[in-house]
């Protein structure tokens, strides 16, 4: 279901999925993002929204569908990211409207499908989670302290308060100068969340 340019999808095992399709603030293009967020949770400033007013950019994990470089580009640019041209015609939007179909269905699918079951958060291990590991990058998963709080959230949902305990004191004591994280960690190692 969607609005304007945001689109949600809730799932049976707890995950809501989103796509917007975001203009370029300088206008004639665009680019499209997904999120995935667990329903249990609350969005990245601690608020619970339903699935109506959910948006990706309350979520946490979130990556973007790029259009494909050619390899001239890809080597001799700076720039990584390729935003979709509306083009000057009529015909022009058409063939873009085309291409964003094809790699949603074929990256934004796929990143989706990857989030099919609870154990896909739970089995990112505190090691995965200091090395910043290719998984944890492919997943468009947040930095590492918003990371852990995540995953012993959804350790304290399933019941694992032993797993839920060990990330959040995994996250106190490497808390830095993240102290506003500070509540929600020791909620979760008091057994109070």
């Amino acid at each position: 279901m969607g609005t304007d340019h945001h689109f949600v999808k809730t799932t049976d095992n707890h995950f809501i999925y989103t796509l917007v399709i975001q203009a370029d603030k300088s206008g004639g293009s665009c680019v499209m993002e997904m999120g995935v967020h667990l329903e249990f949770l609350p969005n990245s400033i601690g608020e619970f929204k339903s699935s109506n007013e959910i948006t990706t950019y309350d979520f946490e994990f979130r990556k973007r569908i790029n259009k494909k470089e050619n390899l001239f580009k890809r080597f001799f640019t700076v720039e990584r990211e390729r935003c979709f041209q509306y083009g000057e015609t009529e015909d022009d939007a058409i063939v873009t409207i085309i291409e964003m179909k094809k790699l949603f269905l074929d990256q934004g699918m796929s990143y989706f499908s990857q989030f099919n079951d609870l154990r896909i958060i739970t089995s990112i291990s505190l090691a995965e989670i200091i090395a910043r590991s290719k998984k944890i990058e492919d997943f468009g998963a947040p930095l590492d302290l918003r990371l852990a709080l995540l995953i012993a959230r959804t350790h304290k949902f399933q019941g694992n308060n032993r797993d839920a305990k060990e990330y959040a004191q995994w996250g106190l004591n490497n808390i830095g100068k993240a102290t506003g994280l500070i509540k929600d960690f020791e909620a979760i190692v008091r057994g109070n969340l």
